[in-house]
């Protein structure tokens, strides 16, 4: 197994490792994901039918909505919810929605999340020490 470290910057404070789940597409939690079930349920996203339970979540952005804080909050409750993103872009919405929901968040990664991470990965965001450290499938 490879394993690397990149740096990035905090949106919202946290540690965790977990499975990556990876698209090069945006994710509306308001309609394209069921909180109850921890699943993708929008038929146009490639990550259809996909659960983000404990996932680290590394996509482009969420789609703005201000149900994404009330999603969450319910898979939260749920325990259906994704363990952390990594966005290329950061959405305002998703970001308070992990404030709230006490969800890391990282951006600015010092190489392209999309070159180097594939899903089923292990992945630790770690931003006390604003580090990605991948670990990847052999």
């Amino acid at each position: 197994m490879k394993e690397f470290t990149v740096r990035c910057r905090t949106v919202v404070p946290g540690q965790v490792t977990g499975e990556a789940v990876v698209s090069k597409s945006r994710l509306s939690f308001w309609g394209g994901f069921d909180a109850v079930s921890g699943q993708v349920i929008d038929t146009t996203n490639p990550l259809y039918g996909c659960s983000l339970k404990d996932k680290i979540l590394v996509l482009v952005s969420t789609k703005g909505s201000s149900g994404t804080s009330g999603v969450l909050a319910t898979a939260k409750k749920k325990g259906n919810a994704p363990a952390a993103f990594i966005n290329t872009e950061v959405d305002a919405l998703a970001a308070l929605a992990c404030v709230v929901q006490h969800i890391p968040f990282v951006t600015d990664l010092e190489s392209d999340p999309f070159e180097f991470i594939r899903t089923g990965d292990i992945v630790t965001v770690d931003t006390e020490k604003g580090v990605v450290t991948v670990t990847q499938k052999a």
